[in-house]
């Protein structure tokens, strides 16, 4: 009896669950949790991969445009040059010259030469898209820099002119030949082939500016070729064989430009970026000052004559007061306004004053508001720095790079126009005539001098006459 009571007992009372006390394991499991594996094939969930991406690399910052960027992209070397300024003289004897070849319908040949960035291309493209309306003529446009074996010209030829070079695959040089050079006079096309840079056919093969120009002067030819390199002589020297048949092609010089001409270009660049309708002065130059532009022409003027250098002063001058602009405008937002310097504004309750609200700025807001006409512009200052770094291998690169004796033969040069200004003491009996010294001082008084100042020095061993003109003919050839 006492076990059954006992049993009932055991049953009513709730059972009580001993949680074992946690201890922590001397050693770790290694194999107690799953090392995660990369699937070696993609698993897709909804349309997605589960790879892991790489990481996106940063954007770079976008640069905040201004009114500088359009003023830049005028004077970049790819830019649209527009109608070529200061080359009236040059225009036109090259339009005289092709009108002339197709009124006649003959055959002629014209070289064009003359230093770099001078406007030779520039000025020959120009002409010749004047002609393009003219249903009878048919042109081709060579570079010969981008030329790199010698049967390249023919086949840019026979594609040009001929329109399918299918027709002529085989023994091109012969169907240009019988297409150009016709035996008997009928009526048919005329020719007109452009070859730039032709001194690089120097190099690959003579036979083909032979044939190119001899074509243009034959008899019946339709020819019409204007050939365009920067030596001046190069029909000369390399084309001996056309001299002895006195096939001789008419030649165009290119002078380099002069500091008006630089000027008026760059002038007439900046003026063609101000907005229209606007009133301003009529010889008003946004972004560069005149002093700029002219001190610009000048400097460019006196080393070579090159308008692209010219172009690429303006335009990292441009870069130079955009930047200078820009920190400008930033340090003006980065100052706090002072409270003393707040507008004073009617408060009704003193205790809790109102706030204004205030317009943000920001940097793209603040150059927005530059215009053509209220943009800083280029000073003498911006283009001095840019003209340090861009023309300094001028003069003083080239007295830097002289030998010896060609530094000895200029200060002897300095010595003699020194004794030569040096005023003269007459004694009592000398003669009141004054001696005359406008007349400049021959090289055999240079050499003497010269001569002179060896054997007095004694450090330098004097050069004989044969080799003192040598170094006076370097010293001319390096414009010094």
């Amino acid at each position: 009896m006492a076990s059954i009571v006992l049993g009932k007992r055991a049953r009513d009372e709730p059972e009580v669950i001993q949680v074992p006390t946690p201890q922590t394991p001397r050693h770790r499991d290694a194999l107690s949790k799953k090392v995660p594996v990369t699937p070696r094939r993609l698993i897709s969930l909804a349309g997605k991969l589960l790879t892991p991406r790489t990481p996106r690399t940063p954007i770079s910052p976008v640069s905040i445009p201004s009114v500088y960027n359009v003023a830049r992209q005028a004077f970049v070397r790819s830019a649209d040059p527009g109608r070529l300024i200061g080359r009236d003289t040059e225009r036109s004897e090259l339009t005289s010259f092709i009108r002339a070849g197709l009124e006649s319908r003959s055959g002629r040949c014209l070289y064009v030469s003359g230093p770099p960035g001078t406007g030779k291309s520039a000025l020959v493209r120009e002409v010749c898209q004047e002609f393009t309306e003219d249903a009878g003529l048919r042109q081709a446009y060579v570079n010969c820099m981008s030329v790199k074996a010698s049967g390249d010209i023919s086949r840019i030829l026979a594609s040009d002119l001929v329109g399918d070079p299918g027709q002529m695959e085989s023994a091109e040089d012969m169907n240009l030949h019988a297409m150009m050079v016709p035996k008997k006079r009928a009526p048919g096309p005329m020719y007109l082939v452009v070859l730039d840079e032709i001194d690089h056919l120097l190099n690959l093969d003579l036979e083909i500016l032979y044939n190119l120009f001899e074509m243009s002067l034959q008899r019946n030819s339709r020819l019409v070729m204007v050939g365009i390199a920067n030596a001046l002589d190069l029909t000369d020297r390399f084309l001996p064989r056309m001299k002895a048949r006195n096939l001789k092609p008419e030649l165009l010089p290119f002078l380099p430009y002069t500091a008006a001409q630089i000027a008026s270009v760059v002038t007439r660049k900046l003026q063609m970026l101000l907005p229209k309708g606007e009133s301003t002065q009529s010889d008003y130059i946004p972004f560069v000052q005149p002093t700029a532009v002219q001190f610009c022409s000048k400097k460019v003027a006196s080393q070579t004559g090159d308008l692209r250098k010219a172009f690429d002063i303006i335009h990292r001058s441009l870069a130079l007061v955009e930047s200078e602009s820009k920190q400008n405008h930033q340090n003006s937002i980065n100052t706090p306004i002072s409270p003393s310097r707040s507008p004073l504004s009617e408060n009704a309750n003193l205790s809790s004053p109102t706030k204004s609200p205030t317009k943000s700025r920001t940097l793209a807001t603040s150059l927005a508001n530059i215009t053509p006409l209220t943009a800083p512009r280029v000073t003498i200052a911006h283009v001095a720095r840019v003209t340090a770094a861009a023309l300094g291998h001028g003069t003083s690169q080239r007295l830097q790079n002289l030998n010896l004796q060609q530094k000895a033969a200029l200060c002897a040069l300095i010595s003699l126009d020194k004794k030569r200004k040096a005023p003269r003491w007459h004694g009592v009996l000398d003669t009141p005539s004054k001696p005359s010294r406008t007349a400049p001082p021959t090289i055999r008084d240079w050499f003497e001098i010269y001569h002179l100042l060896c054997k007095r020095e004694n450090a330098l061993h004097a050069l004989t006459a044969v080799e003192f003109y040598d170094v006076v003919g370097g010293l001319e050839t390096l414009g010094l």
